[in-house]
Order: structure tokens, then C-alpha cells, then sequence
């Protein structure tokens, strides 16, 4: 299930994210994205080691000593890294995991992902520098002898949901595919059934600032 699952939501991400890997027009970024911090800059950075074998696009591994943030940002070497077209359960929204046990939705999600990093080893590439410090990067992660984009299977392992911009919409429209199938098959954080969907919080936090 979970294989056929990557498959359908991966190719419709990749329809969705390769062709900006050689440009530079991305979508407004989604209204919730965490403010850009300033962080020393080290100079350092992770070898390349594989190559997009149609575009050329180079993926570099992910680095072992990240920080991260949250479910979907973390800081290396100095700049600030963030999973496109992903959004994390909230710091700060609790989730109860059992009878009289509460957690914090968003600590707990990124837990889990750190948890998955380290399993699935992926690769990464930036898609966009949004400045010296900052940037939004998309990788892939291997499973079997198939590469699939890392968003998608987090997505459709429970610990991710599908991002959307400052007008409401699907930043990466086939992400749905996979939240949906998370969903139905109650996996990951959806195994809570008062979880916290970050997406909904936000869109109606937007909604009432406006």
C-alpha cells in the first residue's frame, strides 16, 4: 500500500517540483512559514554524490549533524534548510496519545522525523536560496532500489502534511494523495483522533487576521 502509494503522490510532486530545479520561480511561500532567522554563516558544504540523471540536477547527502527546528526545518552549516511544499504538526498544540497522556503535537512529530532522517538516509538539492542564510531545498530518499521524493513518504508515513500557499492552495497538489492515504489507513499522527491538523490552525489564523 505504501509503495503504490509513493508512487502515485511522487509523480505527481515530481511533475510539480523538477522543473523548478533549474528556475527560480516558486510559488508565494505558504503564509506560515516560520520567520527567516540570521545565522553564522561556516562556509561549509557536504560533497555532492549523485546527479539527477535527466536535468543534472546534484543531490547532496543530508547532513548528519542538522539542528532541526521543527518536522521540516532544520539549520546546517550555517543556513537555514526547509522541506518544500511540507508542513509539520504545530509547537504547541497538544495531542493525546493515550487515556490521560498528552504530548505536544509538533515536538512529537519531530522526533519521529529525526527518527526517519536517520532510517532513510536521503539526499537533498536546493530549489530555491531565498537568501545567504535561508533556503528551501527538496529531497529523495531511497527505498528498495526506487528513489522517492522524501515529502511524499513522510506524508504518507503520517509525520507530514501538504503545504499550502498564502492563497489556500496545494503548494505540491500530488502531496494530497498521500495525506489522504495516511488518513484512511490512520498512520503516524493520524492515529490521534483529536490530532491537531497544522494546515487547518493555520488557514484559520490567516483567515481571522485578515
Amino acid at each position: 500500500m505504501l509503495i503504490s502509494t509513493l508512487a502515485a503522490s511522487g509523480l505527481f510532486a515530481g511533475i510539480s517540483i523538477m522543473p523548478l530545479l533549474s528556475g527560480s520561480n516558486l510559488p508565494d511561500p505558504p503564509r506560515h512559514q516560520d520567520p527567516i532567522i540570521l545565522v553564522q554563516a561556516t562556509g561549509s558544504k557536504t560533497a555532492a554524490v549523485d546527479t539527477h540523471e535527466n536535468d543534472g540536477t546534484v543531490f547532496a547527502p543530508f547532513p548528519a549533524q542538522a539542528q532541526f527546528e521543527t518536522g521540516d526545518t532544520w539549520i546546517s552549516g550555517g543556513r537555514r534548510y526547509r522541506l518544500y511544499g511540507l508542513q509539520a504538526c504545530l509547537r504547541g498544540t497538544p495531542v493525546t496519545i493515550s487515556p490521560g497522556v498528552v504530548r505536544d503535537c509538533g515536538e512529537l512529530n519531530l522526533i519521529m522525523v529525526q527518527a526517519l532522517i536517520r532510517d532513510t538516509k536521503p539526499v537533498c538539492t536546493t530549489i530555491k536560496d531565498i537568501d545567504q542564510n535561508n533556503a528551501v531545498v527538496g529531497c529523495q530518499t531511497t527505498t528498495g532500489k526506487r528513489r522517492y521524493d522524501l515529502a511524499t513518504y513522510m506524508i504518507a508515513e503520517g509525520w507530514g502534511f501538504a503545504a499550502v500557499d498564502t492563497t489556500g492552495h496545494l503548494i505540491v497538489p500530488g502531496y494530497r494523495v498521500a495525506e489522504e492515504s495516511a488518513r484512511a489507513a490512520r498512520v503516524g499522527l493520524w492515529a490521534y483522533s483529536d490530532m491537531p491538523h497544522p494546515v487547518s490552525i493555520l488557514t484559520d489564523q490567516g483567515s481571522a487576521q485578515r
